[in-house]
């Protein structure tokens, strides 16, 4: 077995362990910046997976132009988010999205 076989495990494992960290922190429900990283933690996971895949099947040109475009679109992503926080920030105080949610007067339904 050579270093090789074992590169594609490694690579899916890390994916997964980005992908999972990043929906982990989107789910936490809590400070808006850690949601918009955890947001970019998924992103990056799956454009691993999608290196690993082009990877996988030989066709490694053509899952990095996926990928630098989708890096692309999530640079324009975290920007509009980031500015949406600072914005949330302005106007509750706060970038705690309870605090935000029960500010804006939501009833929780």
């Amino acid at each position: 077995m050579n270093n090789g076989d074992l590169l594609l495990p490694i690579i899916l494992l890390a994916s997964a362990s980005l992908f999972a960290v990043g929906l982990a922190c989107m789910i936490a429900r809590g400070h808006l910046i850690k949601m918009i990283m955890g947001l970019e933690f998924c992103g990056k996971g799956a454009c691993l997976l999608f290196i690993a895949g082009g990877y996988a099947a030989g066709h490694t040109g053509v899952s990095q132009a996926v990928v630098i475009t989708v890096i692309a679109i999530e640079a324009v992503v975290a920007g509009v988010a980031l500015a949406l926080a600072i914005l949330l920030k302005k106007t509750y105080g706060t970038l705690d999205s309870a605090a935000i949610f029960r500010q804006a007067g939501g009833d929780g339904s």
